[in-house]
């Protein structure tokens, strides 16, 4: 939790040194969404015996950020993350048959967000909870939640297509502390300037 903590508090303050730099003519909001798959890696084992190997998911995010003449920009951002979906065999203790089940891990983000941009290139970092949703289906369906402290750093260069409208590759690289699962997304984002002032 240090080291996220660390890690934060670095890259605000290198932000804040750059964008002391230059400033932008105008105030402005942008919202970004991007859609992309998901490889995860985990560090210890996804259930009680069960692999630790990485597995693919989807994502989905939205980011909206505010300009306020300079290079640095604050916002917020959240989504939706399939993270894992396993089906395994369970034995059951009454009988002598295997029966089947299964289980999903989801997450929401829920951060606060710092970033750079210029020239179509953005560099920038989000930290704050994840909603984790958890759910096992063995005959009966239980679901359970928790939140737990994440980092997201991300990267991407854009291109305009229309006179609001810029289009772009992005890079995500989340982490969370808690479970010790680090995932990449390589991504597709669409970005829409909203608004001046």
């Amino acid at each position: 939790m240090k080291r996220l903590f660390i890690i934060f508090i670095s890259v605000l303050g290198f932000f804040t040194i750059c964008s002391k730099a230059q400033s932008d003519s105008l105030y402005h909001i942008e919202l970004s969404v991007t859609a992309s798959p998901l490889v995860n890696f985990f560090e210890d084992e996804r259930y009680s015996g069960g692999p630790n190997n990485s597995t693919i998911g989807y994502g989905m995010n939205i980011r909206a950020m505010w300009h306020p003449g300079r290079l640095l920009a604050f916002g917020v951002m959240s989504g939706y993350l399939l993270i894992v979906e396993d089906e395994f065999q369970i034995n059951s203790i009454l009988n002598d048959r295997t029966e089947n089940a299964s289980a999903k891990l989801n997450a929401i983000p829920l951060q606060a967000v710092v970033s750079m941009q210029k020239n179509g290139l953005e560099i920038g970092l989000g930290m704050g909870p994840y909603l984790l949703l958890s759910t096992i289906d063995y005959g009966k369906t239980a679901h359970s939640h928790r939140f737990e402290l994440g980092l997201t750093l991300f990267g991407s260069y854009i291109f305009s297509i229309g006179k609001n409208i810029f289009i772009g590759p992005e890079l995500r690289i989340l982490y969370l502390d808690y479970r010790r699962i680090l995932s990449v997304m390589p991504s597709l984002t669409t970005r829409i300037n909203i608004g001046g002032y």
